[in-house]
């Protein structure tokens, strides 16, 4: 009987290590994920385009 409540008690406890390790690496996915969208749109040029009849726009973009 005290063997089935130690064996009980260890088979919660890797559970809850288990479900807490499945967090954090919920957690870590979210913030690698997080990571991944900032660099996309920092090194990617937004993309803005120009109206070819609006000369005021070639020149605010590239002043002389």
């Amino acid at each position: 009987m005290n063997k089935e409540r130690d064996f009980e008690s260890l088979v919660e406890a890797l559970i809850r290590m288990l479900g807490k390790s499945n967090e954090r690496v919920n957690d870590l996915t979210n913030r690698v994920n997080q990571l991944e969208v900032i660099l996309r749109e920092s090194l990617l040029p937004v993309y803005h385009p120009m109206h070819q009849t609006d000369p005021k726009a070639n020149l605010q973009k590239y002043p002389s």
